[in-house]
């Protein structure tokens, strides 16, 4: 038997296994930051900064459910003003030449509707989709590739308001969890390195859900289209949206998997599906849903799914074995295997050491339970 806190210290130490680890995260800063200052240096003529969108921003990164795969970087490459440049001569004429020289590219540059994705031979681990844009008074404008007329746009987009609504929605949680970590850990943080303290070690049940549902969807659709596969955009819209500053992760799913369907559903728009950005008005992410329907019908499958197999009735009533063995077929072998064989470590450990309580209303085994496990003294095999 799981109680609701049993279960929101495995969803914990799940959130845990599927994040990128710091030595990881700087990495990844690193390259962008290099590839950043390379471009600038190359460009006398322009002025232009690279910084990251999307999960690495977010603190939503999810690891590759497989070893062998990379993370995926999206940067945007931001040109100060137009410099007169169409959006061909920007995406195609002067970025891209720039991507090609940086390093040895592995494989082709590939061109995709709104960005280059790049695979670097000399960049291990991480595969960068670029998008060239330039800034545009409070927003930026991107380049857009129409591949069925072969033609090129500008459209307006704000990454950058967008990662400041997000942590927005949960400053307060973000504020309490930094201050106890600092707390707990003795630490004195200049007020520079606040924020990045907040990204790398302190995550919000926000976020912490956010990845959990990734993932699930990742596993979920693994051998599927990969065009309908729930997008991130708008699991983080509508999840940051929904979000109620709960303070577990069981409890911030909870919300989200029973309020998203009817919620998706109230904001629909003359009939038409209609996840407004919340950072740039009248930008729809859900506008391919309405040009696709069955991808819509796919999302309402994943989330009916999602809560059936992270909230459902069952998770309270399983045994270790059961739960286990669900987890690993709905969040991935090598998740599965890494949190529970932590968990059986952290028990023979407790127990070695005499901190080990039984939970007599649920038989649970934790360090905060009532009945005292004696000590084990047996030290053979």
């Amino acid at each position: 038997m799981y109680s609701t806190n049993a279960i929101n210290d495995l969803y914990r130490r799940i959130g845990l296994a599927i994040d990128i680890s710091d030595e990881m995260f700087e990495k990844a800063v690193a390259e962008y930051e290099a590839l950043g200052k390379w471009i600038d240096k190359e460009t006398p003529q322009y002025k232009i900064s690279i910084y990251p969108q999307g999960s690495f921003a977010l603190g939503t990164v999810v690891r590759p459910i497989n070893d062998s795969d990379d993370y995926d970087i999206d940067l945007v490459c931001e040109f100060e003003q137009s410099y007169a440049l169409t959006a061909q001569e920007l995406k195609v004429n002067t970025v891209k030449p720039l991507l090609l020289r940086y390093k040895r590219v592995d494989g082709e540059i590939e061109e995709k509707r709104r960005c280059w994705h790049v695979e670097y031979e000399d960049v291990p681990n991480f595969h960068m989709d670029i998008i060239p844009a330039y800034k545009d008074r409070s927003i930026i404008q991107i380049t857009e590739h129409d591949e069925q007329s072969n033609s090129y746009s500008y459209i307006g987009s704000n990454p950058a308001g967008y990662t400041r609504w997000f942590f927005k929605r949960c400053e307060r949680q973000s504020t309490r969890l930094y201050e106890n970590y600092v707390r707990e850990h003795k630490l004195v943080v200049a007020q520079a390195d606040v924020e990045k303290v907040k990204r790398l070690k302190v995550k919000t049940p926000l976020q912490r859900a956010i990845q959990l549902l990734k993932r699930h969807r990742d596993i979920m659709f693994s051998d599927r289209d990969e065009k309908l596969k729930p997008i991130s955009i708008i699991i983080t819209t509508v999840a940051a949206q929904l979000y109620q500053e709960e303070d577990s992760v069981y409890e911030t799913l909870r919300n989200f998997l029973n309020k998203a369907p009817a919620y998706i559903l109230m904001k629909k728009q003359n009939g038409m599906f209609y996840i407004e950005n919340p950072s740039y008005a009248g930008d729809n992410f859900a506008n391919k849903w309405n040009e696709h329907p069955e991808r819509a019908e796919t999302f309402f499958e994943w989330l009916e799914r999602a809560k059936k197999d992270l909230t459902g009735e069952w998770l309270e009533k399983s045994t270790t074995i059961e739960m286990a063995s669900n987890i690993k077929k709905m969040l991935g072998m090598n998740t599965g295997n890494k949190v529970f064989s932590d968990i059986a470590n952290e028990s023979h450990a407790a127990i070695k050491e005499g901190t080990l309580k039984i939970d007599p209303a649920t038989g649970t085994l934790s360090k905060t339970g009532t009945i005292s496990i004696p000590k084990n003294h047996h030290y053979g095999a």
